[in-house]
């Protein structure tokens, strides 16, 4: 006889996925105080059917845009990772290849670089103009229909505890008996009708969770079938509430967004939003997922990825920020103490790292090498010293190809 699902090996490796590559978070250390327990009485509450969502914790994010964050208790995101590993085999069978949001391989730079090729393909490397629809949803996440959500997951579903989880999870409305947190201010940043809790009780997931991030996909996935085989652009790709249809042929994608909305409308009572609609050829260029694109001559890559200004602009702050504060001299009370006075260099280099990290990806080399270079010079302690003995007392390395500067 099998064991019953989950099991206490199902909630421990979902414990571990969970908690790997994540700062801790004072949720996260409770739990793990008393894991075990902590475990066990989570598989008692699944397996008896008791399992409820803890209150959430919102609060608001300014970048890109102000937008209110629900996250998570700690033990909720250990159920999250619990089911989503389940119920991922079988939607990824049914995701089109170009669905690029939330998904193992994808992510904003692979839908980047599916979107150079798919131009090079279509222009004949460079030889004819492309043309593109750029479409955004409205309210998305905050408008989303939790009852088509939990009916498109149970459809495909046969598993009667995950189908349970499926019911509570999608089900559950994370404004109730959330915490705010952070400055009561940032909440009157939140344009009015955005907010999830402008929203009536059966619309809006959400956002920072897991489970929300995977039913977004499954909640458009119908209409990623529908463009590719009704509308059937050259091209089509999807990144969350994103959507770009590519094609050599202005005229058949001109109205598309006339169909597209229609069906959001029937199929799922959200609308395009007008002010983000553009239509334009490529050789104008277009700004996406935090990149500038415009087509070029060359053969070679037509599509030419160029970093957004105030990226630049950030990295330079980011630097000056961290020259103004130096590099504290690590302090340790006794041999086997941590470091207390090194987390403000850890976490500036940590961001800056993470902004290198996203211009890599474009044509930006010569930005990061002046700034970088441009760094080290002034944080060079002793400027009278020739320029290569000097560089032994500078407190920072650039890697190689200007991609990242680590302590020495």
């Amino acid at each position: 006889m099998t064991d019953p699902w989950p099991t206490y090996h199902d909630l421990m490796l979902a414990y571990r996925d969970c908690r790997l590559h994540k700062p801790a978070s004072h949720s996260q250390v409770e739990f793990e105080i008393r894991l075990a327990q902590n475990i066990g009485a989570l598989f008692d509450e699944i397996q008896s059917g008791r399992y409820r969502p803890r209150p959430a914790t919102c609060f608001v994010v300014t970048r890109p845009k102000p937008r209110e964050i629900f996250a998570a208790d700690f033990r909720d995101r250990v159920v999250h990772h619990l089911l989503v590993t389940q119920l991922e085999p079988v939607w990824e069978r049914k995701f089109i290849f170009s669905s690029f949001a939330c998904r193992q391989g994808k992510g904003p730079h692979g839908a980047v670089r599916y979107l150079q090729r798919r131009v090079r393909e279509i222009s004949q490397g460079g030889l004819k103009p492309v043309w593109i629809l750029q479409l955004d949803i409205e309210k998305f996440f905050v408008t989303i229909d939790r009852t088509i959500v939990c009916d498109l997951l149970l459809k495909h579903c046969h598993n009667e505890k995950q189908r349970e989880l499926i019911s509570v999870i999608y089900s559950h409305d994370a404004r109730k008996g959330s915490k705010k947190s952070g400055d009561p201010a940032s909440f009157g940043l939140i344009a009015k009708g955005k907010s999830w809790f402008d929203q009536p009780p059966e619309r809006g997931i959400p956002i920072g969770n897991l489970t929300s991030q995977f039913g977004a996909n499954v909640y458009l996935s119908g209409l990623d079938h529908f463009v590719q085989r009704e509308l059937k652009p050259d091209a089509y790709l999807r990144y969350m509430d994103d959507l770009l249809l590519i094609d050599r042929d202005p005229d058949k994608i001109r109205d598309q967004a006339d169909a597209i909305d229609g069906w959001l409308v029937n199929n799922r009572g959200q609308h395009l939003n007008p002010a983000k609609t553009n239509f334009t050829t490529l050789l104008r260029g277009i700004t996406y997922l935090g990149y500038m694109l415009r087509q070029t001559d060359s053969q070679k890559e037509p599509l030419q990825v160029f970093p957004e200004p105030i990226k630049k602009w950030q990295l330079v702050s980011a630097l000056r920020k961290l020259e103004s504060l130096g590099l504290p001299v690590p302090r340790r009370p006794h041999p086997l103490a941590p470091l207390i006075n090194a987390k403000d260099a850890i976490q500036n280099l940590a961001s800056i790292n993470s902004r290198l990290g996203i211009l890599v990806h474009s044509r930006s080399f010569l930005v990061r090498k002046q700034a970088l270079e441009h760094f080290i010079a002034r944080t060079t302690l002793n400027h009278e010293l020739p320029r290569d003995f000097a560089d032994h007392w500078c407190p920072y390395r650039i890697k190689k190809g200007y991609r990242a500067i680590t302590q020495r």
